[in-house]
């Protein structure tokens, strides 16, 4: 009987985690619908942006625009400058 009351026990504690994560993945999801609703272009580049973010993350490369302009120097020796920068 006491082995049946914590098996419940239990699951009623798993339950209520499982229920608490999806409510809260609901409601992150319907605040960001309701700041795409107002905003449709916007909230898609601030979500492609957070995207990028995480993804290149931990990537030593440096991407640069081709259409950013002329101000960046063909060659530089990125990896070296950001050694520099670690050890500063």
């Amino acid at each position: 009987r006491g082995e049946a009351a914590k098996i419940l026990q239990e699951a009623e504690a798993y339950k209520k985690q499982v229920v608490a994560a999806a409510e809260g993945e609901a409601s992150r999801f319907l605040s960001i619908y309701t700041e795409y609703a107002k905003a449709k272009e916007v909230t898609q580049e601030r979500m492609y942006l957070e995207t990028m973010e995480k993804v290149l993350a931990d990537i030593d490369k440096v991407i640069i625009d081709k259409n950013a302009g002329s101000g960046v120097i063909p060659y530089l020796p990125l990896p070296e400058l950001g050694k520099k920068k670690a050890t500063n």
